[in-house]
């Protein structure tokens, strides 16, 4: 990870790949559609400081970017890419930004927030969704065939 953002409340990393734990990372085809959704969240009552949108460039180059990793973080990443994960989503999220896409977070450090998160979600009809936590990435909505 190049950059850490002060908005994680938790951990924003893990074996030197960016893992944002109890977040859900939404994409979305740009940063006006991703505000909307945003809003629906705030509407909603979730705390200001637990919702941001950022756009492509920020995610795909700051946040994920593996430049400037050092020894320690390069040995996680490369078992990372060996069991096929984490690396992945990042391709995805590359992608998306490449075409201009935006990206919501939001906080949900337990099931009933996550609950009520991928309820906003269903109607929101996000590019794709996943939350981080401690046991793995759960796809909340992600194409079976991408074409990202």
């Amino acid at each position: 990870m190049r950059e850490h953002w002060d908005f994680f409340k938790e951990s924003d990393s893990s074996m030197g790949v960016f893992y944002p734990l109890h977040y859900v990372l939404a994409a979305f085809d740009n940063e006006v559609r991703a505000n909307e959704i945003r809003q629906r969240f705030l509407d909603a009552h979730f705390a200001e400081d637990n919702v941001a949108v950022v756009d492509g460039p920020f995610l795909a180059d700051r946040l994920e970017s593996l430049e400037g990793s050092n020894l320690a973080e390069r040995a996680g990443q490369e078992l990372v890419r060996a069991v096929g994960t984490e690396l992945g989503y990042i391709d995805d999220d590359r992608k998306t930004a490449q075409r201009g896409g935006a990206f919501l977070f939001v906080y949900a450090p337990d099931q009933e927030t996550t609950d009520r998160v991928i309820e906003i979600l269903k109607f929101a009809h996000p590019i794709y969704a996943r939350r981080y936590h401690r046991a793995g990435i759960h796809k909340i909505s992600y194409p079976k065939q991408s074409v990202l």
